[in-house]
């Protein structure tokens, strides 16, 4: 009767139901009271719940066992944390203290509180809790474990933090950023916690696993993320992909691209279909170390593989072609930007136009100069800066250079939409004339 009033919550006939049980003089047990505690808790009930688990022995005469212990260690502990601090404490330390009273913990109990020293920012006690399993022979539960190496992650990048200093020294005073480099570091913990529930045969989430490695290749630790994931690959290959891409990434931003390589090759050995982003670093890589060739092969296999490049990955291409001076496929490439609709940096296109030139081809040169005024013509366009447009277009018919017909049509869409038709009409007739 308990369960099925708490599951519709309909906590005030509970609490009639319990005191006509204590007016006729009749018995409550233990795993109805364990019963109403767990529903309160998760109806945010706390204050209530954790009453009437003071009351059991004086006014129901129940002595609690240990599923009345977990589910009030439940509550307290897995509660969302208010912006009151103080309150905050509160429930942490009467959790502890009900722990404290059970005379044999078991797992549910060390991994609630384990919970909710992780909930509450107590990182180290956390930590004391999962030594202290670990010694006596137990297994926290899975939730446990993302808590605690989560908490260690958060806790590792809050303190690591850059904080600002103030120089007053000079004349003119100012600020610069300065890494907490003196505060404590989390990650050792968090790998040796990882190590040890993988000898216990237990193994985090995939996020969790995510910010481990993040925080690890952040902190430069690369050898050891590279360990974490080539665990995690015999373990849950199918959520193995976002790892190595963060791994690849910051093994590029530290030039080991030889490692950077490797790690893509295993990528596509299991069978993986990288993403935009793992492809742009390693290119982005290889071109600045010079390897060239090897870029190509990461840029076929790319588009091979239906993944398209940005306009970021053509940029570092051509910027590649141009440093050895291969103006053909520079050239080609800054086409096939133009046909997409993207407008190169404007020192993206003057290196090229530069090599064109240099090497006699100005046809080619007044072919890309044409290409990126008409795409500077469609983005005003687009973006509805009629008075741009419409500048842009008048020193284009000056020069003698004439937009297509699709960009005439974008450009009379535009200013009839706007309600400018005749001024569209006006010019595009100096066109036909």
């Amino acid at each position: 009767m308990a369960d099925y009033l708490c599951r519709r919550k309909l906590f005030d006939d509970l609490r009639c139901l319990l005191k006509t049980v204590l007016s006729v003089k009749g018995s409550v047990n233990a795993r109805t009271l364990s019963i109403c505690i767990r529903f309160l808790g998760r109806d945010g009930r706390v204050d209530e719940a954790l009453s009437l688990f003071q009351e059991m022995e004086s006014l129901f005469n129940c002595s609690p066992d240990n599923l009345v212990f977990n589910n009030m260690l439940y509550v307290l502990c897995k509660k969302a944390a208010s912006d009151d601090q103080s309150l905050n404490l509160g429930s942490i330390d009467s959790a502890f203290s009900i722990f404290k009273r059970m005379e044999c913990p078991d797992t549910y109990s060390y991994s609630n509180l384990l919970i909710g020293f992780c909930q509450f920012g107590k990182i180290d006690r956390a930590l004391d809790v999962f030594n202290e399993m670990v010694k006596v022979g137990m297994t926290p539960t899975r939730s446990a474990i993302n808590n605690l190496i989560g908490g260690l992650c958060d806790e590792n990048s809050e303190r690591l933090r850059c904080e600002k200093l103030r120089i007053n020294d000079h004349r003119r005073p100012f600020s610069i950023m300065v890494p907490n480099i003196a505060k404590r570091s989390y990650i050792e913990p968090a790998i040796e916690v990882f190590k040890k529930v993988c000898e216990l045969g237990l193994f985090p989430s995939a996020f969790v696993l995510n910010m481990l490695v993040f925080e690890l290749c952040r902190v430069r630790e690369l050898d050891e993320a590279l360990d974490i994931v080539r665990i995690a690959e015999t373990r849950d290959k199918a959520h193995v992909l976002d790892m190595y891409t963060i791994v690849i990434r910051a093994l590029c931003k530290v030039r080991r691209v030889d490692e950077a390589r490797e790690s893509f090759d295993r990528v596509i050995l299991l069978g993986l279909q990288p993403k935009l982003a793992l492809y742009s670093s390693l290119i982005c890589a290889l071109c600045k170390i010079g390897s060239l060739v090897e870029a190509e092969r990461v840029f076929d296999a790319m588009r091979k593989n239906k993944c398209d490049p940005d306009s970021v990955t053509y940029t570092v291409m051509i910027h590649g072609y141009c440093r050895v001076e291969k103006w053909e496929a520079a050239y080609g490439l800054l086409l096939e930007m133009f046909g997409m609709g993207w407008s190169p940096h404007f020192h993206t296109y003057s290196w090229v136009d530069d090599i064109v030139r240099k090497n006699g081809r100005d046809d080619l040169a007044l072919k890309l100069e044409r290409k990126l005024e008409i795409q500077v013509l469609q983005s005003h366009c687009k973006a509805g800066r009629l008075e741009a447009a419409h500048k842009k277009l008048g020193s284009m018919i000056e020069r003698g250079v004439y937009p297509p017909i699709y960009t005439r049509d974008l450009f009379e869409r535009a200013f009839q939409k706007a309600g400018k038709y005749h001024v569209a009409r006006e010019i595009l007739e100096k066109i036909q004339r």
